[in-house]
């Protein structure tokens, strides 16, 4: 109330009777722009061009502009420019018109029009940003493997989001939504409870509430993590788990922990007490660069916790580069829909606006128009999978190269899963099997994250990042000069690190070296293939993609395939149930090679598939995941998180 009238007494003195005066009263802009009226023609038409490239959609020249001083002169530039070629007096610049209200005092018709004109453009620009970034995941989403968008759901979920955000700001209405999603909360809570339950009682486990007061003997303690492991260890034994344990020979596992044991006390953050953690961890940064034809390019890195670690950390390299190299304050990242949700959770956790962009519907693949539409010069890195987890398709990491190049972004290349599969099956060259380039032998190719646990079949706690150079893997660090505690620095998010795993991680690539990776890669690939063959003679099945590692993943359009997921998990297998679209996958490993468990899986699959097209009109069965991911679809994406939520809380119950 106050701002306004003192607005207009300034106003008043800028329109003072002495010119002396009004001199000294201007304002520096209003002296600024007296003084580019006065510029030669010449001057001014390349302050225009400047503003021009400022406003361009083009990340290389806007950044330049925007990294330098330049940019609010350029700004500046272009209205004057406006300004001082408006001979047409019936049609009046934006400036003409300011400065018009300005000498006024007040705010005109026409200014108010223009004023109102503008702040609805900016207003319409941000409502259709928003509702084309929410129809392309929608649309994705519940677009079926044959195209066709599934409009009920997609209206159906869009109306319940916007009618649950709108009814949490009512009081009344919120408190009605609250109690509702309180009672399924407890009522899942209760399921929950007495399903943990039973999976601890297989175990044959007394659970304690509170630390023991005297102190357990040692001996007690061992005998009964024995009698543990070897009840648990009968399910990845058998080879019905898709993932999960990747190896599992008792001969390699013996050396894991042998190196664990040796070195269980290791701290990497003290080089000085363990010297030997310095060099486990430059070895196998080493090794893992060469594999992805970084040995000759100053390619680099760090050992880290695992994927979503080696994720975040990319993520944040880039953040703190553009920020720090080009102004970019609010950075985007593009991945597909089909992208680790490690992704999700780095953006989450750095302030980054996540844009993702749909599958290619045929292929699988990230769709590279929706990349180049998404692309802004707020872009600083575009996501890619080799292979993502759901379908195990490779993303086109060639053209995604060069579009990073010619566009000035970084291009960061998920290989949790692949890395230590794909750079041996390209050597192999197996029949049917066509692997892409996907490494650091692609110039756009800026970072890269492999997972040593999964495929390196290291112990459970390593993943490896790269970078193209030294400079880009600076900005990961973090350094603190000015503690009390003395210098501190650390090349991940960790302090304290555990270099047993990293002396184990070591020597799980040092024993079984090129020729045992080239081996076992070969195994599993012409497994899937094996499988593949199987389940594309299935009535029902179809293959999603055209998968060339280790994944394989079937779909149906004649019933509810996640039904056929519930049914295997009852005749003792793990598979991995997948949404948008729904599906099934089987990561094989080490264990899944062989005619047994290859027979048995497929026989298992053909019953379950029979079953299921039998009973292709029921509801599915409660608890299972096909009536839980039935329900989560239907429902907005605040509750659903609410019940996994709840999930998380009973798996961390004592």
């Amino acid at each position: 109330h106050q701002s306004v009238p003192r607005f207009i007494d300034r106003l008043d003195q800028l329109r003072a009777p002495s010119e002396a005066a009004a001199q000294s009263e201007r304002p520096i802009y209003i002296m600024a722009m007296s003084k580019i009226t006065s510029m030669d023609d010449k001057l001014k038409l390349a302050l225009g061009m400047g503003a021009a490239l400022y406003f361009a959609d083009a990340p290389r020249y806007r950044r330049l502009i925007q990294a330098s001083t330049w940019g609010p002169l350029a700004l500046l530039a272009c209205f004057t420019y406006r300004h001082q070629n408006s001979s047409n007096a019936e049609i009046k610049s934006v400036l003409d018109t300011l400065l018009g209200a300005v000498s006024k005092g007040v705010l005109s018709p026409a200014m108010k029009t223009v004023m109102g004109d503008i702040a609805g453009l900016v207003l319409l620009r941000e409502v259709l940003k928003y509702a084309l970034a929410t129809q392309r995941c929608l649309l994705n989403a519940y677009t079926n493997t044959n195209g066709q968008v599934k409009w009920g759901k997609v209206i159906q979920r869009t109306v319940l989001t916007y009618v649950m955000a709108l009814g949490k700001k009512l009081p009344v209405v919120s408190g009605i939504i609250e109690k509702e999603v309180a009672g399924e909360v407890s009522k899942m809570e209760k399921d929950l409870d007495h399903e943990f339950s039973e999976l601890k009682a297989k175990s044959n486990l007394e659970l304690l509430d509170k630390m023991p007061e005297s102190g357990i003997p040692a001996e007690e303690i061992s005998d009964m993590m024995d009698r543990v492991a070897v009840i648990e260890d009968k399910m990845w034994e058998s080879g019905r788990c898709s993932g999960a344990v990747y190896h599992g020979e008792r001969k390699h596992l013996e050396l894991l922990n042998k190196a664990y044991a040796a070195f269980s006390l290791t701290n990497p953050l003290h080089p000085d007490i363990w010297p030997s953690s310095m060099k486990f961890e430059a070895e196998v940064v080493k090794w893992v660069a060469n594999m992805m034809r970084g040995d000759d390019d100053g390619v680099c890195g760090a050992l880290t916790s695992g994927g979503t670690e080696s994720i975040i950390l990319a993520a944040k390299s880039h953040r703190d580069k553009f920020r720090e190299e080009y102004n970019i304050t609010q950075p985007e990242i593009i991945a597909c829909t089909s992208a680790h949700a490690a992704i999700d959770k780095a953006c989450d956790l750095m302030g980054i606006k996540l844009v993702k962009v749909p599958m290619n519907k045929d292929t699988y693949e990230i769709d590279m128009n929706a990349v180049s539409r998404a692309l802004t010069a707020d872009t600083i890195m575009i996501y890619s999978s080799a292979p993502n987890f759901p379908n195990g398709i490779i993303d086109p990491i060639k053209e995604l190269s060069e579009m990073a190049v010619a566009r000035g972004v970084g291009l960061h290349v998920d290989c949790c899963l692949g890395g230590f599969i794909l750079p041996f099956a390209k050597k192999l060259n197996i029949p049917g099997v066509n692997i892409p380039d996907f490494d650091f032998g692609l110039p756009g190719v800026t970072s890269m994250s492999v997972d040593t646990h999964k495929y390196g079949y290291a112990s459970k706690g390593t993943s490896v990042v790269l970078y193209r150079d030294s400079k880009l893997r600076k900005y990961q660090y973090f350094a603190y000069p000015d503690w009390t505690g003395g210098l501190y620095v650390t090349p991940t998010i960790a302090g304290s690190r555990p270099g047993a795993l990293t002396a184990a991680c070591w020597a799980s690539l040092a024993t079984l070296g090129q020729e045992g990776f080239m081996k076992r890669t070969q195994e599993i690939i012409e497994c899937r293939m094996r499988l593949q063959k199987e389940v594309e003679k299935i009535d029902g099945l179809f293959i999603l993609g055209n998968p060339q590692a280790m994944i394989l993943c079937f779909g149906s359009n004649d019933f509810p395939v996640l039904n056929v997921g519930d049914l295997m998990s009852k005749k003792g297998w793990s598979l991995n149930s997948l949404q948008h679209p729904d599906s099934i996958h089987l990561c094989c490993t080490v264990r899944t090679c062989g005619p047994e468990v290859e027979a048995d899986f497929i026989t298992d699959l053909k019953a379950c598939v029979a079953q299921a097209a039998a009973r292709a009109l029921e509801a599915p069965e409660e608890g299972g995941n096909a009536a839980i991911y039935g329900m989560a679809s239907g429902m907005p994406s605040g509750p659903v998180k609410e019940l996994m939520y709840t999930y998380t809380d009973a798996k961390l119950k004592a």
